[in-house]
């Protein structure tokens, strides 16, 4: 029979965790353009794992990694790059640039943490947009893009 801490596992009722097991998790929802949309990031040791959703499902899965080029003496700004991969489901532009974006937004806020990020996305096509012009669609997208964003910086677990 095992022991922790001078007891047997057997004899607790609560599961014991060790303070520095590796999950932290935080989800938040809000209507975006009148869709319920949940995100929810959990952080590994070796990954963080993103799901943003309006179906709620997991949709396409994507690996992304972030390379950094710390600023030279000369320069001002750093040099991001992003390597996605898609996993399962469909490959659009679209999530590819929300993915990448995502990942690009943790590694900004955590410079020293080089962990992979793993993004799933199911989100609904802005149809209300479609008959007024491609500058109208534009704009709501770019709406939809922000809010994920700061949803995604709401769920801090790097």
């Amino acid at each position: 029979m095992l022991e922790v801490v001078g007891r047997s596992l057997m004899d607790s009722n609560e599961p014991s965790l060790s303070s520095d097991f590796p999950l932290k998790t935080k989800q938040t929802a809000r209507l975006l353009n009148g869709i319920h949309t949940e995100v929810l990031i959990t952080g590994f040791r070796d990954k963080i794992f993103v799901v943003v959703t309006q179906y709620g499902k997991i949709g396409s899965l994507i690996y992304v990694t972030v390379d950094s080029q710390l600023p030279t003496p000369l320069s001002v700004t750093t040099s991001t790059s992003t390597n996605v991969k898609f996993l399962l489901g469909p490959i659009t532009p679209l999530y590819q640039l929300y993915a990448s974006h995502i990942a690009t937004v943790i590694a900004t806020e955590n410079s020293s943490d080089g962990r992979a990020v793993v993004v799933g996305l199911a989100l609904t096509k802005n149809n209300d947009n479609n008959d007024n012009g491609d500058q109208d669609v534009e704009i709501g997208d770019k709406e939809l893009f922000n809010e994920i964003e700061s949803m995604v910086k709401e769920c801090r677990v790097w």
